[in-house]
């Protein structure tokens, strides 16, 4: 099993539960009450339908390892990572990858200040809880905004959740954006 998808499945309970949460919160829509979203459907949340990760000891943890930089979301040196977002120095393409909790969804779909994508994922069904993993240009209109607002939500097969980057973290997702477009810092 790869170190990533060690880190990523290592978040598996955190992640479960943030996910029934979610699912639990999705099934009744306020704004149209007969309205229950399929599980293909991504229907933009009220504030109260989005868990923001807000567990204490998490946060964004900058990383280098060789050629490639990482920004993880999780606990500091530890496996329990829920989301990872890598790439190699000056390569301006970011491997986005999270826990799958909800099964098999080819899509991962990123939102962060108004801005959506939806990528094309592969998923690793290896041991434990799955991984999707997908590719997104350090253009992209989402990681743009991410880097901007330092805030995200990723959404997969009906599964959703948000993660905020506090007013200290944010110099590692400056440091993470500058290393993928291989600007010195």
């Amino acid at each position: 099993m790869s170190a990533k998808a060690g880190f990523l499945r290592g978040f598996a309970g955190a992640a479960g539960l943030a996910a029934a949460a979610l699912l639990a919160a999705c099934t009744h829509d306020q704004r149209t009450a007969a309205a229950v979203p399929g599980p293909a459907q991504v229907v933009p949340p009220t504030p109260a339908q989005t868990a923001e990760a807000s567990t204490p000891g998490f946060g964004f943890f900058y990383a280098e390892e060789g050629g490639d930089v990482k920004l993880a979301y999780g606990e500091p040196n530890s496996d329990n990572v829920g989301l990872m977002l890598e790439c190699a120095k000056g390569s301006r393409v970011v491997r986005v990858s999270g826990a799958a909790p909800a099964g098999p969804a080819p899509v991962l779909t990123l939102t962060s200040a108004g801005a959506t994508t939806e990528l094309k994922a592969v998923l690793d069904a290896g041991e434990g809880m799955p991984v999707l993993t997908a590719s997104a240009p350090l253009a992209s209109p989402v990681l743009v905004a991410f880097r901007r607002s330092g805030r995200i939500e990723i959404a997969y097969g009906g599964s959703r959740y948000a993660v905020a980057a506090k007013p200290q973290e944010q110099a590692a997702l400056d440091r993470f954006f500058t290393a993928c477009d291989g600007r010195p810092a």
